[in-house]
């Protein structure tokens, strides 16, 4: 059989073998730092090239691939108003839980996603008995590689040389922790998203504390409740 007509391993029973292709290509793509050639395409996905025009054509149509310099390809914008529309989806997956953290853990919860650059809090839950705690609006935002929630954020990320000493730590405990990053005196602990499948969702959940923190076993607690989240079908 060709390359052409071969199922692609993944691919369910019944399934549309051309929807799995294109949202193959379309992974490639994110997963690569560079535009890529409608060959290597071909190759990586394992069909002709003229099934990876055809893909192409579809996915340039909806904006989620655009057409760089030299017949090369990447992302389009239309994957981030993708994105973009699924955060209202992911704030309110993961409120429940980040009610259930600032009670139980008696500091403010948030839930943090990538925009850019910066960490922006998605959705921000205050201790409801706490008087003395740290308030924070939705929308606020920093550079990623300050706080603990930027640091969660990126060591889920593919691993590479100019990652500061902060995300490789995080990345052999699990969960990332600051100190008076954003605010002087305040402690962040932070875990990664992950959908179902094990991908990064590029958010994170986490507590901002200005008391002391058992920072293992918050860490723990958070691991925990970002694997709840991932069951849940986000």
């Amino acid at each position: 059989m060709s390359a052409e007509g071969r199922e692609p391993a993944g691919a369910s029973q019944g399934g549309s073998l051309t929807l799995d292709r294109g949202l193959r290509l379309l992974e490639l793509l994110a997963a690569e730092d560079r535009d890529m050639t409608v060959a290597e395409l071909a190759t990586a996905l394992g069909v002709h090239r003229q099934a990876v025009y055809r893909l192409l054509t579809t996915l340039r149509t909806h904006r989620l691939v655009a057409e760089g310099s030299a017949g090369r390809y990447r992302l389009g914008l239309g994957v981030m108003q993708l994105a973009r529309q699924a955060n209202p989806q992911l704030r309110r997956a993961t409120m429940p839980f980040l009610r259930q953290l600032a009670e139980e853990l008696q500091s403010t919860a948030q839930c943090v996603v990538a925009e850019g650059d910066d960490a922006v809090a998605l959705a921000v839950v205050e201790p409801p008995d706490s008087v003395f705690h740290l308030s924070q609006r939705s929308g606020a935002r920093h550079p990623l590689n300050q706080g603990a929630s930027g640091l969660a954020i990126l060591m889920a990320r593919r691993a590479a040389p100019a990652d500061p000493d902060e995300v490789r730590e995080a990345r052999d405990v699990g969960y990332a922790v600051s100190y008076g990053a954003l605010t002087a005196g305040a402690v962040g602990v932070a875990a990664p998203l992950y959908d179902g499948d094990g991908h990064t969702l590029d958010a994170a959940i986490g507590i901002v504390s200005m008391a002391e923190v058992d920072v293992d076993r918050v860490g723990r607690r958070l691991i925990e409740v970002a694997g709840l989240i991932a069951n849940a079908g986000i």
